[in-house]
């Protein structure tokens, strides 16, 4: 069976095929180790690998297999998997340095640069002099923000190369970040003596020139810098760092529009090359202009020099949409045409399977990772997570620690896998070790914040931010989340310096209006927020600025400003016909103004223009539930799941659904999968525990002190202390519904059941202060019990 998809290319069982192929069979499997050497002397590095590899599972500790193995994994850009073998090989005193060295790139290579700053250091105790381990350690140092440390170092190395131009670009790139504009001055100078003697010194002039147009910017000298890199520009248009750099410095000097067309110039310049190519198709993206990156990237499959790697591009450029079905399918089509994909690609290519639902395929894939127990332990791990087995997936991936504790990814895997299972505070412990071993690991940061938030711990949660900052300074997501937190914690210092750096941000210019105008509202009602983004001057008919629109329909339709909102939406659709945010708003504005059929058909115009739109899927779900149509709103919230797996809300809406047509079984069907997405979801926990009360009071009260955990509100309390009643728990019962009732004393239940808590530990005054006080209620569910207890304490 096939799926055809978007623009004609087909993803087909058949890749899955000839992924096993490829895995089980190899390719010249037969060679002996002197053809091995020769091959690798000839630059036939992956030819070497399976034939490696069968040798090494006859003699797994010989030092030479390990180097040729390691090294053929290096050279074919696995790096991950060469660190292993280099490892073993580096064991052997003769191989120490040079093995060793190897080991370093590749653990740099791989992205944990202070391991790889421990691994260059080891090798330079044996030989010190080694200028190739020493400039290996001070990119290892710069990655790892270590910049006094670099100083050290490259003064070690110029005694060793006077002149070096390496070293002095290291010194000056440490000395700007650590703000000793005067010294990188004279080292700039330096710099570009020193390079005038080199034989290419020519391949040294961009980089002299963008040395020069950093100092200026550090300097403050912001007009001089801006001139000079439209100089380093025009005269270096397709020259990498150049180009890169300046899109940074325009973007950070708030002019994106430069920035777009540095790419797209740099695009032009050189149309097949595929680093600009990626650059300005995500350019695009990140501007609203998702299907001109997307066709640019097409394109680039089709020539005969990006073919290969041009699919891979498109598959992450899918990816970061959170396409992931689209994502694999390119990605397969990448790998066919290999012929004889490398294990490590091959790994992506499942990880995508599981992430676009196809586990069956990934079933199929799994066992052809035999020789590679790391990798077969990461993805067996991440597919019984993603099937709720958390215990075994657990087992698998702390195997694949065991071989590798410092991989990043398997330490993100088990602490997804404690989380399922409730154990909050390993799995804190996990996520932070997988920032520790890469600080860059945003799917680690977010992971972590999510939790710490979810346990109350915000201050945690700021310092781990902050953390991650300095590896990240201009990550905007993660400054988003910080704004949060610090109006959360009343810090309003904090708030302000990062509002401050968002604010430097221009694609985020739309998402900073509307979370301050969410601080406004959340002070002065709907009206204050409503003034806030109207204040800002910002244009909502830019699609770029759709989550201050967004804002802004909210708070009309919460203050019944029903027309006002309608208008505000349409004219953004008559600037941006094609944008399926702004048809969405429109059909809010519409639905809220009782137009339900126009709100409908605009809701099918935004999934027209983008037909995997969860929030467009999820409100035909919600106009379905309006008409009485449950089992159609059930469906549509199921496909809006699909489509967005990472918003538990669908599902959650879909329950509401389900539980009140009376399946029980179902309903504890989708809280389980809900669950195994989501394990802090408090108001998931809390049904889940009601539900298999009757007939499981174990799990029932282990998801209920869960609730508490996570929220402590009056509702989480009251279960919990109802749960520890009918167990016999007296004492911790009445604790914990004293607690209800004091957060929340407005609630007749809560009243009831601390009455009967009291009754059952011989309080029978402060039994009968509770009951009285619940049946001041006149409805509550236990009405009537309440009053029969309150007759019998009084008789008695």
């Amino acid at each position: 069976m096939s799926r055809k998809v978007g623009h004609g290319y087909v993803f087909s069982r058949s890749i899955v095929a000839m992924v096993i192929l490829a895995l089980v069979v190899g390719c010249s499997s037969g060679l002996d180790i002197d053809e091995i050497r020769s091959f690798q002397q000839t630059g036939r590095f992956a030819e070497t690998i399976e034939p490696l590899r069968a040798l090494l599972e006859e003699t797994p500790d010989d030092p030479e297999l390990n180097h040729l193995y390691g090294l053929a994994l290096l050279q074919t850009g696995q790096a991950a998997l060469a660190i292993w073998p280099l490892r073993k090989s580096a064991e052997d005193p003769d191989r120490a340095i040079d093995d060793g060295l190897l080991l370093a790139k590749a653990i740099l290579a791989s992205g944990s640069a202070e391991d790889a700053v421990a691994a260059a250091s080891r090798v330079l105790d044996l030989a010190p002099d080694r200028a190739d381990v020493m400039r290996v350690k001070i990119a290892a140092r710069l990655k790892a923000r270590q910049n006094e440390d670099v100083l050290v170092d490259v003064e070690r190395l110029l005694e060793l190369n006077p002149g070096d131009p390496d070293a002095l670009t290291s010194r000056l790139v440490a000395l700007l970040s650590l703000d000793r504009a005067e010294e990188a001055e004279q080292t700039l100078a330096e710099f570009s003596e020193a390079a005038k003697s080199l034989d290419d010194g020519y391949e040294w002039e961009p980089r002299i020139c963008g040395g020069t147009a950093t100092f200026l910017k550090e300097k403050g000298d912001l007009e001089a810098a801006e001139k000079l890199w439209n100089d380093c520009l025009e005269k270096f248009p397709a020259e990498e760092l150049i180009v890169f750099s300046g899109v940074e410095f325009f973007t950070e000097i708030s002019k994106p529009q430069r920035a777009t067309e540095i790419l797209r110039l740099a695009y032009e310049a050189e149309p097949t090359r595929l680093v600009f190519i990626d650059a300005y198709a995500n350019r695009l993206r990140l501007t609203g202009q998702v299907e001109e990156g997307e066709r640019i990237l097409l394109a680039a499959t089709e020539d005969e020099q990006n073919g290969i790697q041009a699919w891979f591009s498109l598959a992450d450029y899918y990816e970061r949409r959170g396409e992931f079905t689209r994502a694999a399918e390119a990605m397969g089509s990448g790998l066919k045409q290999m012929g004889n994909p490398p294990p490590l690609l091959i790994a992506e290519y499942v990880d995508l399977l599981i992430r676009a639902g196809e586990y069956d395929e990934v079933d199929k894939l799994l066992p052809s990772f035999e020789g590679e127990p790391m990798i077969a332990n990461l993805l067996r791990g991440r597919l019984l997570l993603v099937r709720g087995k958390s215990a075994e997936a657990l087992a698998a991936l702390e195997e694949g620690i065991r071989l590798w504790p410092n991989h990043s990814v398997a330490r993100w895997l088990a602490a997804q896998a404690y989380e399922q299972m409730g154990e909050y505070d390993r799995a804190v412990t996990e996520y932070a070790e997988a920032l520790r071993s890469e600080p860059g690991n945003r799917d680690a940061l977010f992971s972590l914040l999510n939790l710490l938030e979810s346990l109350g711990r915000d201050l945690e949660a700021m310092t781990v931010l902050e953390r991650y900052w300095r590896e990240k300074p201009g990550d905007a997501e993660s400054l988003v989340r910080a704004i949060r937190l610090a109006n959360r914690m009343g810090q309003q210092g904090r708030l302000d310096r990062t509002v401050k750096r968002l604010g430097e941000i221009p694609s985020y210019r739309g998402t900073l209006v509307a979370e301050l105008a969410a601080i406004q509202s959340s002070r002065g009602g709907p009206a204050a927020g409503i003034e806030f983004i109207r204040n800002s001057k910002l244009d909502l008919t830019k699609p770029i600025n759709g989550p201050a629109l967004r804002a802004l329909v909210a708070y009309l339709i919460a203050e019944e400003k029903h027309g006002e909102a309608l208008r505000a939406a349409d004219a953004a659709l008559a600037a941006n016909p094609k944008e399926a945010l702004f048809h969405e708003l429109r059909a809010a504005a519409l639905r809220s103004a009782g137009e339900m059929d126009l709100a409908r058909e605009a809701l099918e115009s935004a999934l027209a223009l983008e037909p995997k739109r969860a929030s467009a899927m999820a409100g035909l779900a919600a106009l379905a539930a309006a008409r009485g149509e449950r089992a159609a709103a059930i469906a549509q919230y199921d496909h809006a799941t699909r489509a967005d797996p990472d918003d538990s809300s669908y599902a959650w809406e879909a329950i509401q659904l389900v539980a009140a047509l009376g399946d029980d079984a179902e309903v504890e069907r989708r809280l389980e999968a809900l669950l195994v997405r989501d394990p802090t979801d408090a108001d998931a926990l809390g049904l889940l525990a009601r539900q298999l009360q009757p007939r499981d009071s174990e799990r029932a009260l282990s998801l209920a002190q869960r609730a508490v955990r996570l929220r402590g509100d009056p509702d989480s309390l009251d279960l919990l202390g109802r749960i520890q009643l009918e167990r016999g728990a007296l004492e911790k019962a009445t604790e914990l519904l004293r607690r209800s009732v004091a957060l929340r004393p407005d609630r007749p239940s809560a009243h009831y059941w601390l009455g009967m808590a009291l009754v059952a530990v011989g309080d029978v005054e402060g039994a009968r202060s509770e009951l009285s006080a619940a049946l001041e209620s006149e409805t509550f569910p236990e009405r009537e019990d309440a009053q029969a207890q309150l007759a019998r304490l009084n008789g008695d």
